[in-house]
């Protein structure tokens, strides 16, 4: 909140016309700005969130390609039916 209000402070210096409003004004106009500062920072941490979530799924699935691309390459070459076949030579079978 203290971050909240030193935006507050910043503002009054910064826009002088506020200080001409009566205090009752000046009050609703601090509410909304405070509301609207924490209806932003709650989106900003949700997404956040879901970026750090959705980040860690794809590093997931990277992963698993990387595995099943391996893997792939090894049925490849064990597929190889030829008994010259270089590549059926190299696997470790």
């Amino acid at each position: 909140m203290k971050v909240i209000d030193g935006l507050l402070n910043v503002l009054t210096l910064v826009l002088p016309f506020l200080k001409k409003k009566d205090a009752k004004e000046m009050q609703e106009f601090t509410e909304l700005v405070k509301s609207q500062f924490d209806y932003l920072m709650e989106q900003v941490t949700r997404f956040e969130t879901d970026y750090f979530e959705l980040s860690e799924k794809v590093k997931l699935m990277y992963q698993e390609i990387i595995t099943l691309n391996a893997r792939l390459s090894e049925s490849m070459k064990l597929q190889c039916s030829t008994s010259g076949c270089k590549e059926r030579a190299q696997s470790p079978a």
